[in-house]
């Protein structure tokens, strides 16, 4: 009889552990998907300059490559249903979208250059529907 209350009693001392992990882990990842959209949203609210919005495009280089968002042969982020990041932007003098991986790749500083103090202004932005990341930015020229 002791022995079977005491299994049963370690059972139930297991389960709450593990439930309690379980819980803890929801919590902290909730945590982390709100911190990582405070610090996005903090650059659409208003307009930014085109030296902000490269900040902000070698973020969203950076915590790809450190998620393991995968490219494709043209060196495109693909798109994944939990943490992947694309912004784009819309200039005045082309009526054309332009992603972060092209403008990263024709170089930084001609960016910087021609559109340091130019103002931008987020027109648009998508989340993840499983995470409630942000997934997806369109920035257009002002």
């Amino acid at each position: 009889m002791k022995k079977t209350f005491l299994i049963l009693c370690c059972s139930i001392i297991l389960l709450v552990i593990v439930f309690s992990f379980l819980y803890y882990n929801y919590q902290a990842g909730i945590a982390q998907a709100q911190k990582n959209n405070q610090e996005y949203e903090s650059y659409t609210t208003n307009q930014i300059l085109g030296s902000s919005l490269m900040t902000l495009m070698n973020k969203a280089s950076n915590d790809n490559e450190k998620n393991n968002v995968e490219k494709d042969a043209e060196g495109m982020y693909i798109e994944n249903d939990t943490n992947s990041i694309k912004i784009e932007v819309k200039f005045l003098e082309a009526d054309i979208i332009v992603s972060m991986e092209k403008i990263q790749s024709l170089g930084e500083e001609q960016f910087l250059k021609n559109y340091r103090s130019m103002s931008f202004s987020c027109t648009k932005k998508e989340y993840h529907e499983k995470t409630k990341q942000i997934k997806y930015l369109l920035f257009e020229q002002v």
